[in-house]
């Protein structure tokens, strides 16, 4: 599979301790990232939005990392998960934040998850990821 970025995974998870959402990273090098801006007139003119899909290959280096369900996850040092409504922003980020916004703060190209599929199956198999 063709590779052309590095991205950052930012996973939220409820920690039991403070009862509120966190958010932990996990860079993912070696995926394919690609963003699509799709434009409309509108009656107020012109509008546009970013769409954006991601593949990462089952081979990609996950920082020693592994990936488990969504159900499954607990915000567990070296584990990842896809789910709707965390963020993938492109790059390596070293950035740890409190929420999400704090990335956008930082003018990285990042994007929520609206959908997401596990395609480990076949010769090519990856986890596809959409968003906006």
């Amino acid at each position: 599979m063709t590779t052309n970025a590095d991205i950052t995974v930012y996973n939220s998870f409820l920690n039991p301790d403070t009862r509120l959402k966190d958010w932990r990273r996990t860079v993912i090098k070696k995926a394919w990232f690609y963003v699509d801006n799709k434009v409309s007139v509108t009656d107020g003119g012109l509008a546009s939005a970013d769409s954006f899909k991601v593949r990462i290959p089952v081979d990609a280096e996950f920082s020693g990392s592994h990936y488990v369900a969504p159900e499954e996850y607990t915000g567990k040092e070296n584990t990842w998960t896809l789910k709707n409504d965390d963020y993938i922003a492109r790059g390596a980020i070293a950035k740890e934040i409190e929420k999400p916004s704090d990335l956008q703060k930082e003018l990285y190209q990042v994007f929520k998850i609206t959908s997401w599929s596990d395609n480990r199956f076949g010769s090519l198999q990856h986890w596809r990821v959409g968003g906006i």
